[in-house]
């Protein structure tokens, strides 16, 4: 899928964001064009600023050792690191769905039941410190490496990916897996997909999608 080029195009996607429970009415998500990063302001309405006809999103340059100004949301660092650690990364938004939070608060390292989440997502989905400091921010980077999720303790996951439909898709799909990995805990039965088999779905996947991409764009 095409990458975005205007944050008008993650703007207007909002309200079906918050529409489908995948953002928080006043959550995050952000969208790297060039070099800046443009972020919903903190704790706005994302039903309203999805309406507007200009852009309400923030600016903030791509760019190391800054100090955000008083609108930009806290976890705007969290976001730059992994766009500075994953230059392919250029939307990231911040899932709260309900079985993605029961197990970001779990704390257990989820792994696939369903062959869609080994391609999409990755082989698992580990869960790090909602941490904003030096020390956390590598912990998150280092647990989204591979994949296009990671879930920060108690609060949800970051998905990202390279195009705002891809994205979608990596939130709904890690709702889905985080779904049948509480179910599976509950109820019993659940068998998830073995490791290396996991690895080889995502491996051949993300062969096919390079591809696609490049029959895309030419």
């Amino acid at each position: 899928m095409k990458a975005p080029d205007s944050p008008m195009d993650l703007q207007k996607f909002l309200p079906q964001l918050v529409k489908e429970g995948i953002l928080a009415k006043n959550g995050c998500a952000s969208v790297k064009i060039g070099k800046s990063i443009w972020i919903t302001p903190k704790k706005a309405d994302l039903n309203t600023i999805g309406k507007k006809s200009k852009t309400a999103l923030l600016e903030i340059p791509l760019e190391e050792n800054q100090i955000f100004p008083k609108d930009i949301p806290d976890e705007a660092i969290q976001h730059l690191s992994l766009y500075l650690a994953r230059p392919e990364f250029t939307v990231i938004v911040h899932s709260t769905q309900e079985n993605v939070t029961t197990c970001s608060m779990a704390g257990t390292t989820v792994r696939p039941f369903l062959d869609d989440m080994a391609q999409i997502v990755g082989p698992n989905a580990k869960v790090v410190p909602n941490q904003k400091d030096e020390k956390g921010l590598k912990k998150i980077v280092s647990a989204i490496s591979r994949r296009n999720a990671v879930y920060l303790q108690d609060v949800g996951a970051l998905c990202a990916h390279k195009s705002i439909d891809d994205v979608h898709a990596v939130c709904m799909v890690l709702e889905k897996a985080s779904k049948a990995f509480v179910e599976s805990k509950i109820l019993g039965g659940g068998k998830p997909v073995p490791w290396l088999e996991a690895e080889a779905i995502r491996f051949v996947y993300q062969r096919k999608y390079s591809k696609q991409a490049e029959k895309n764009r030419g």
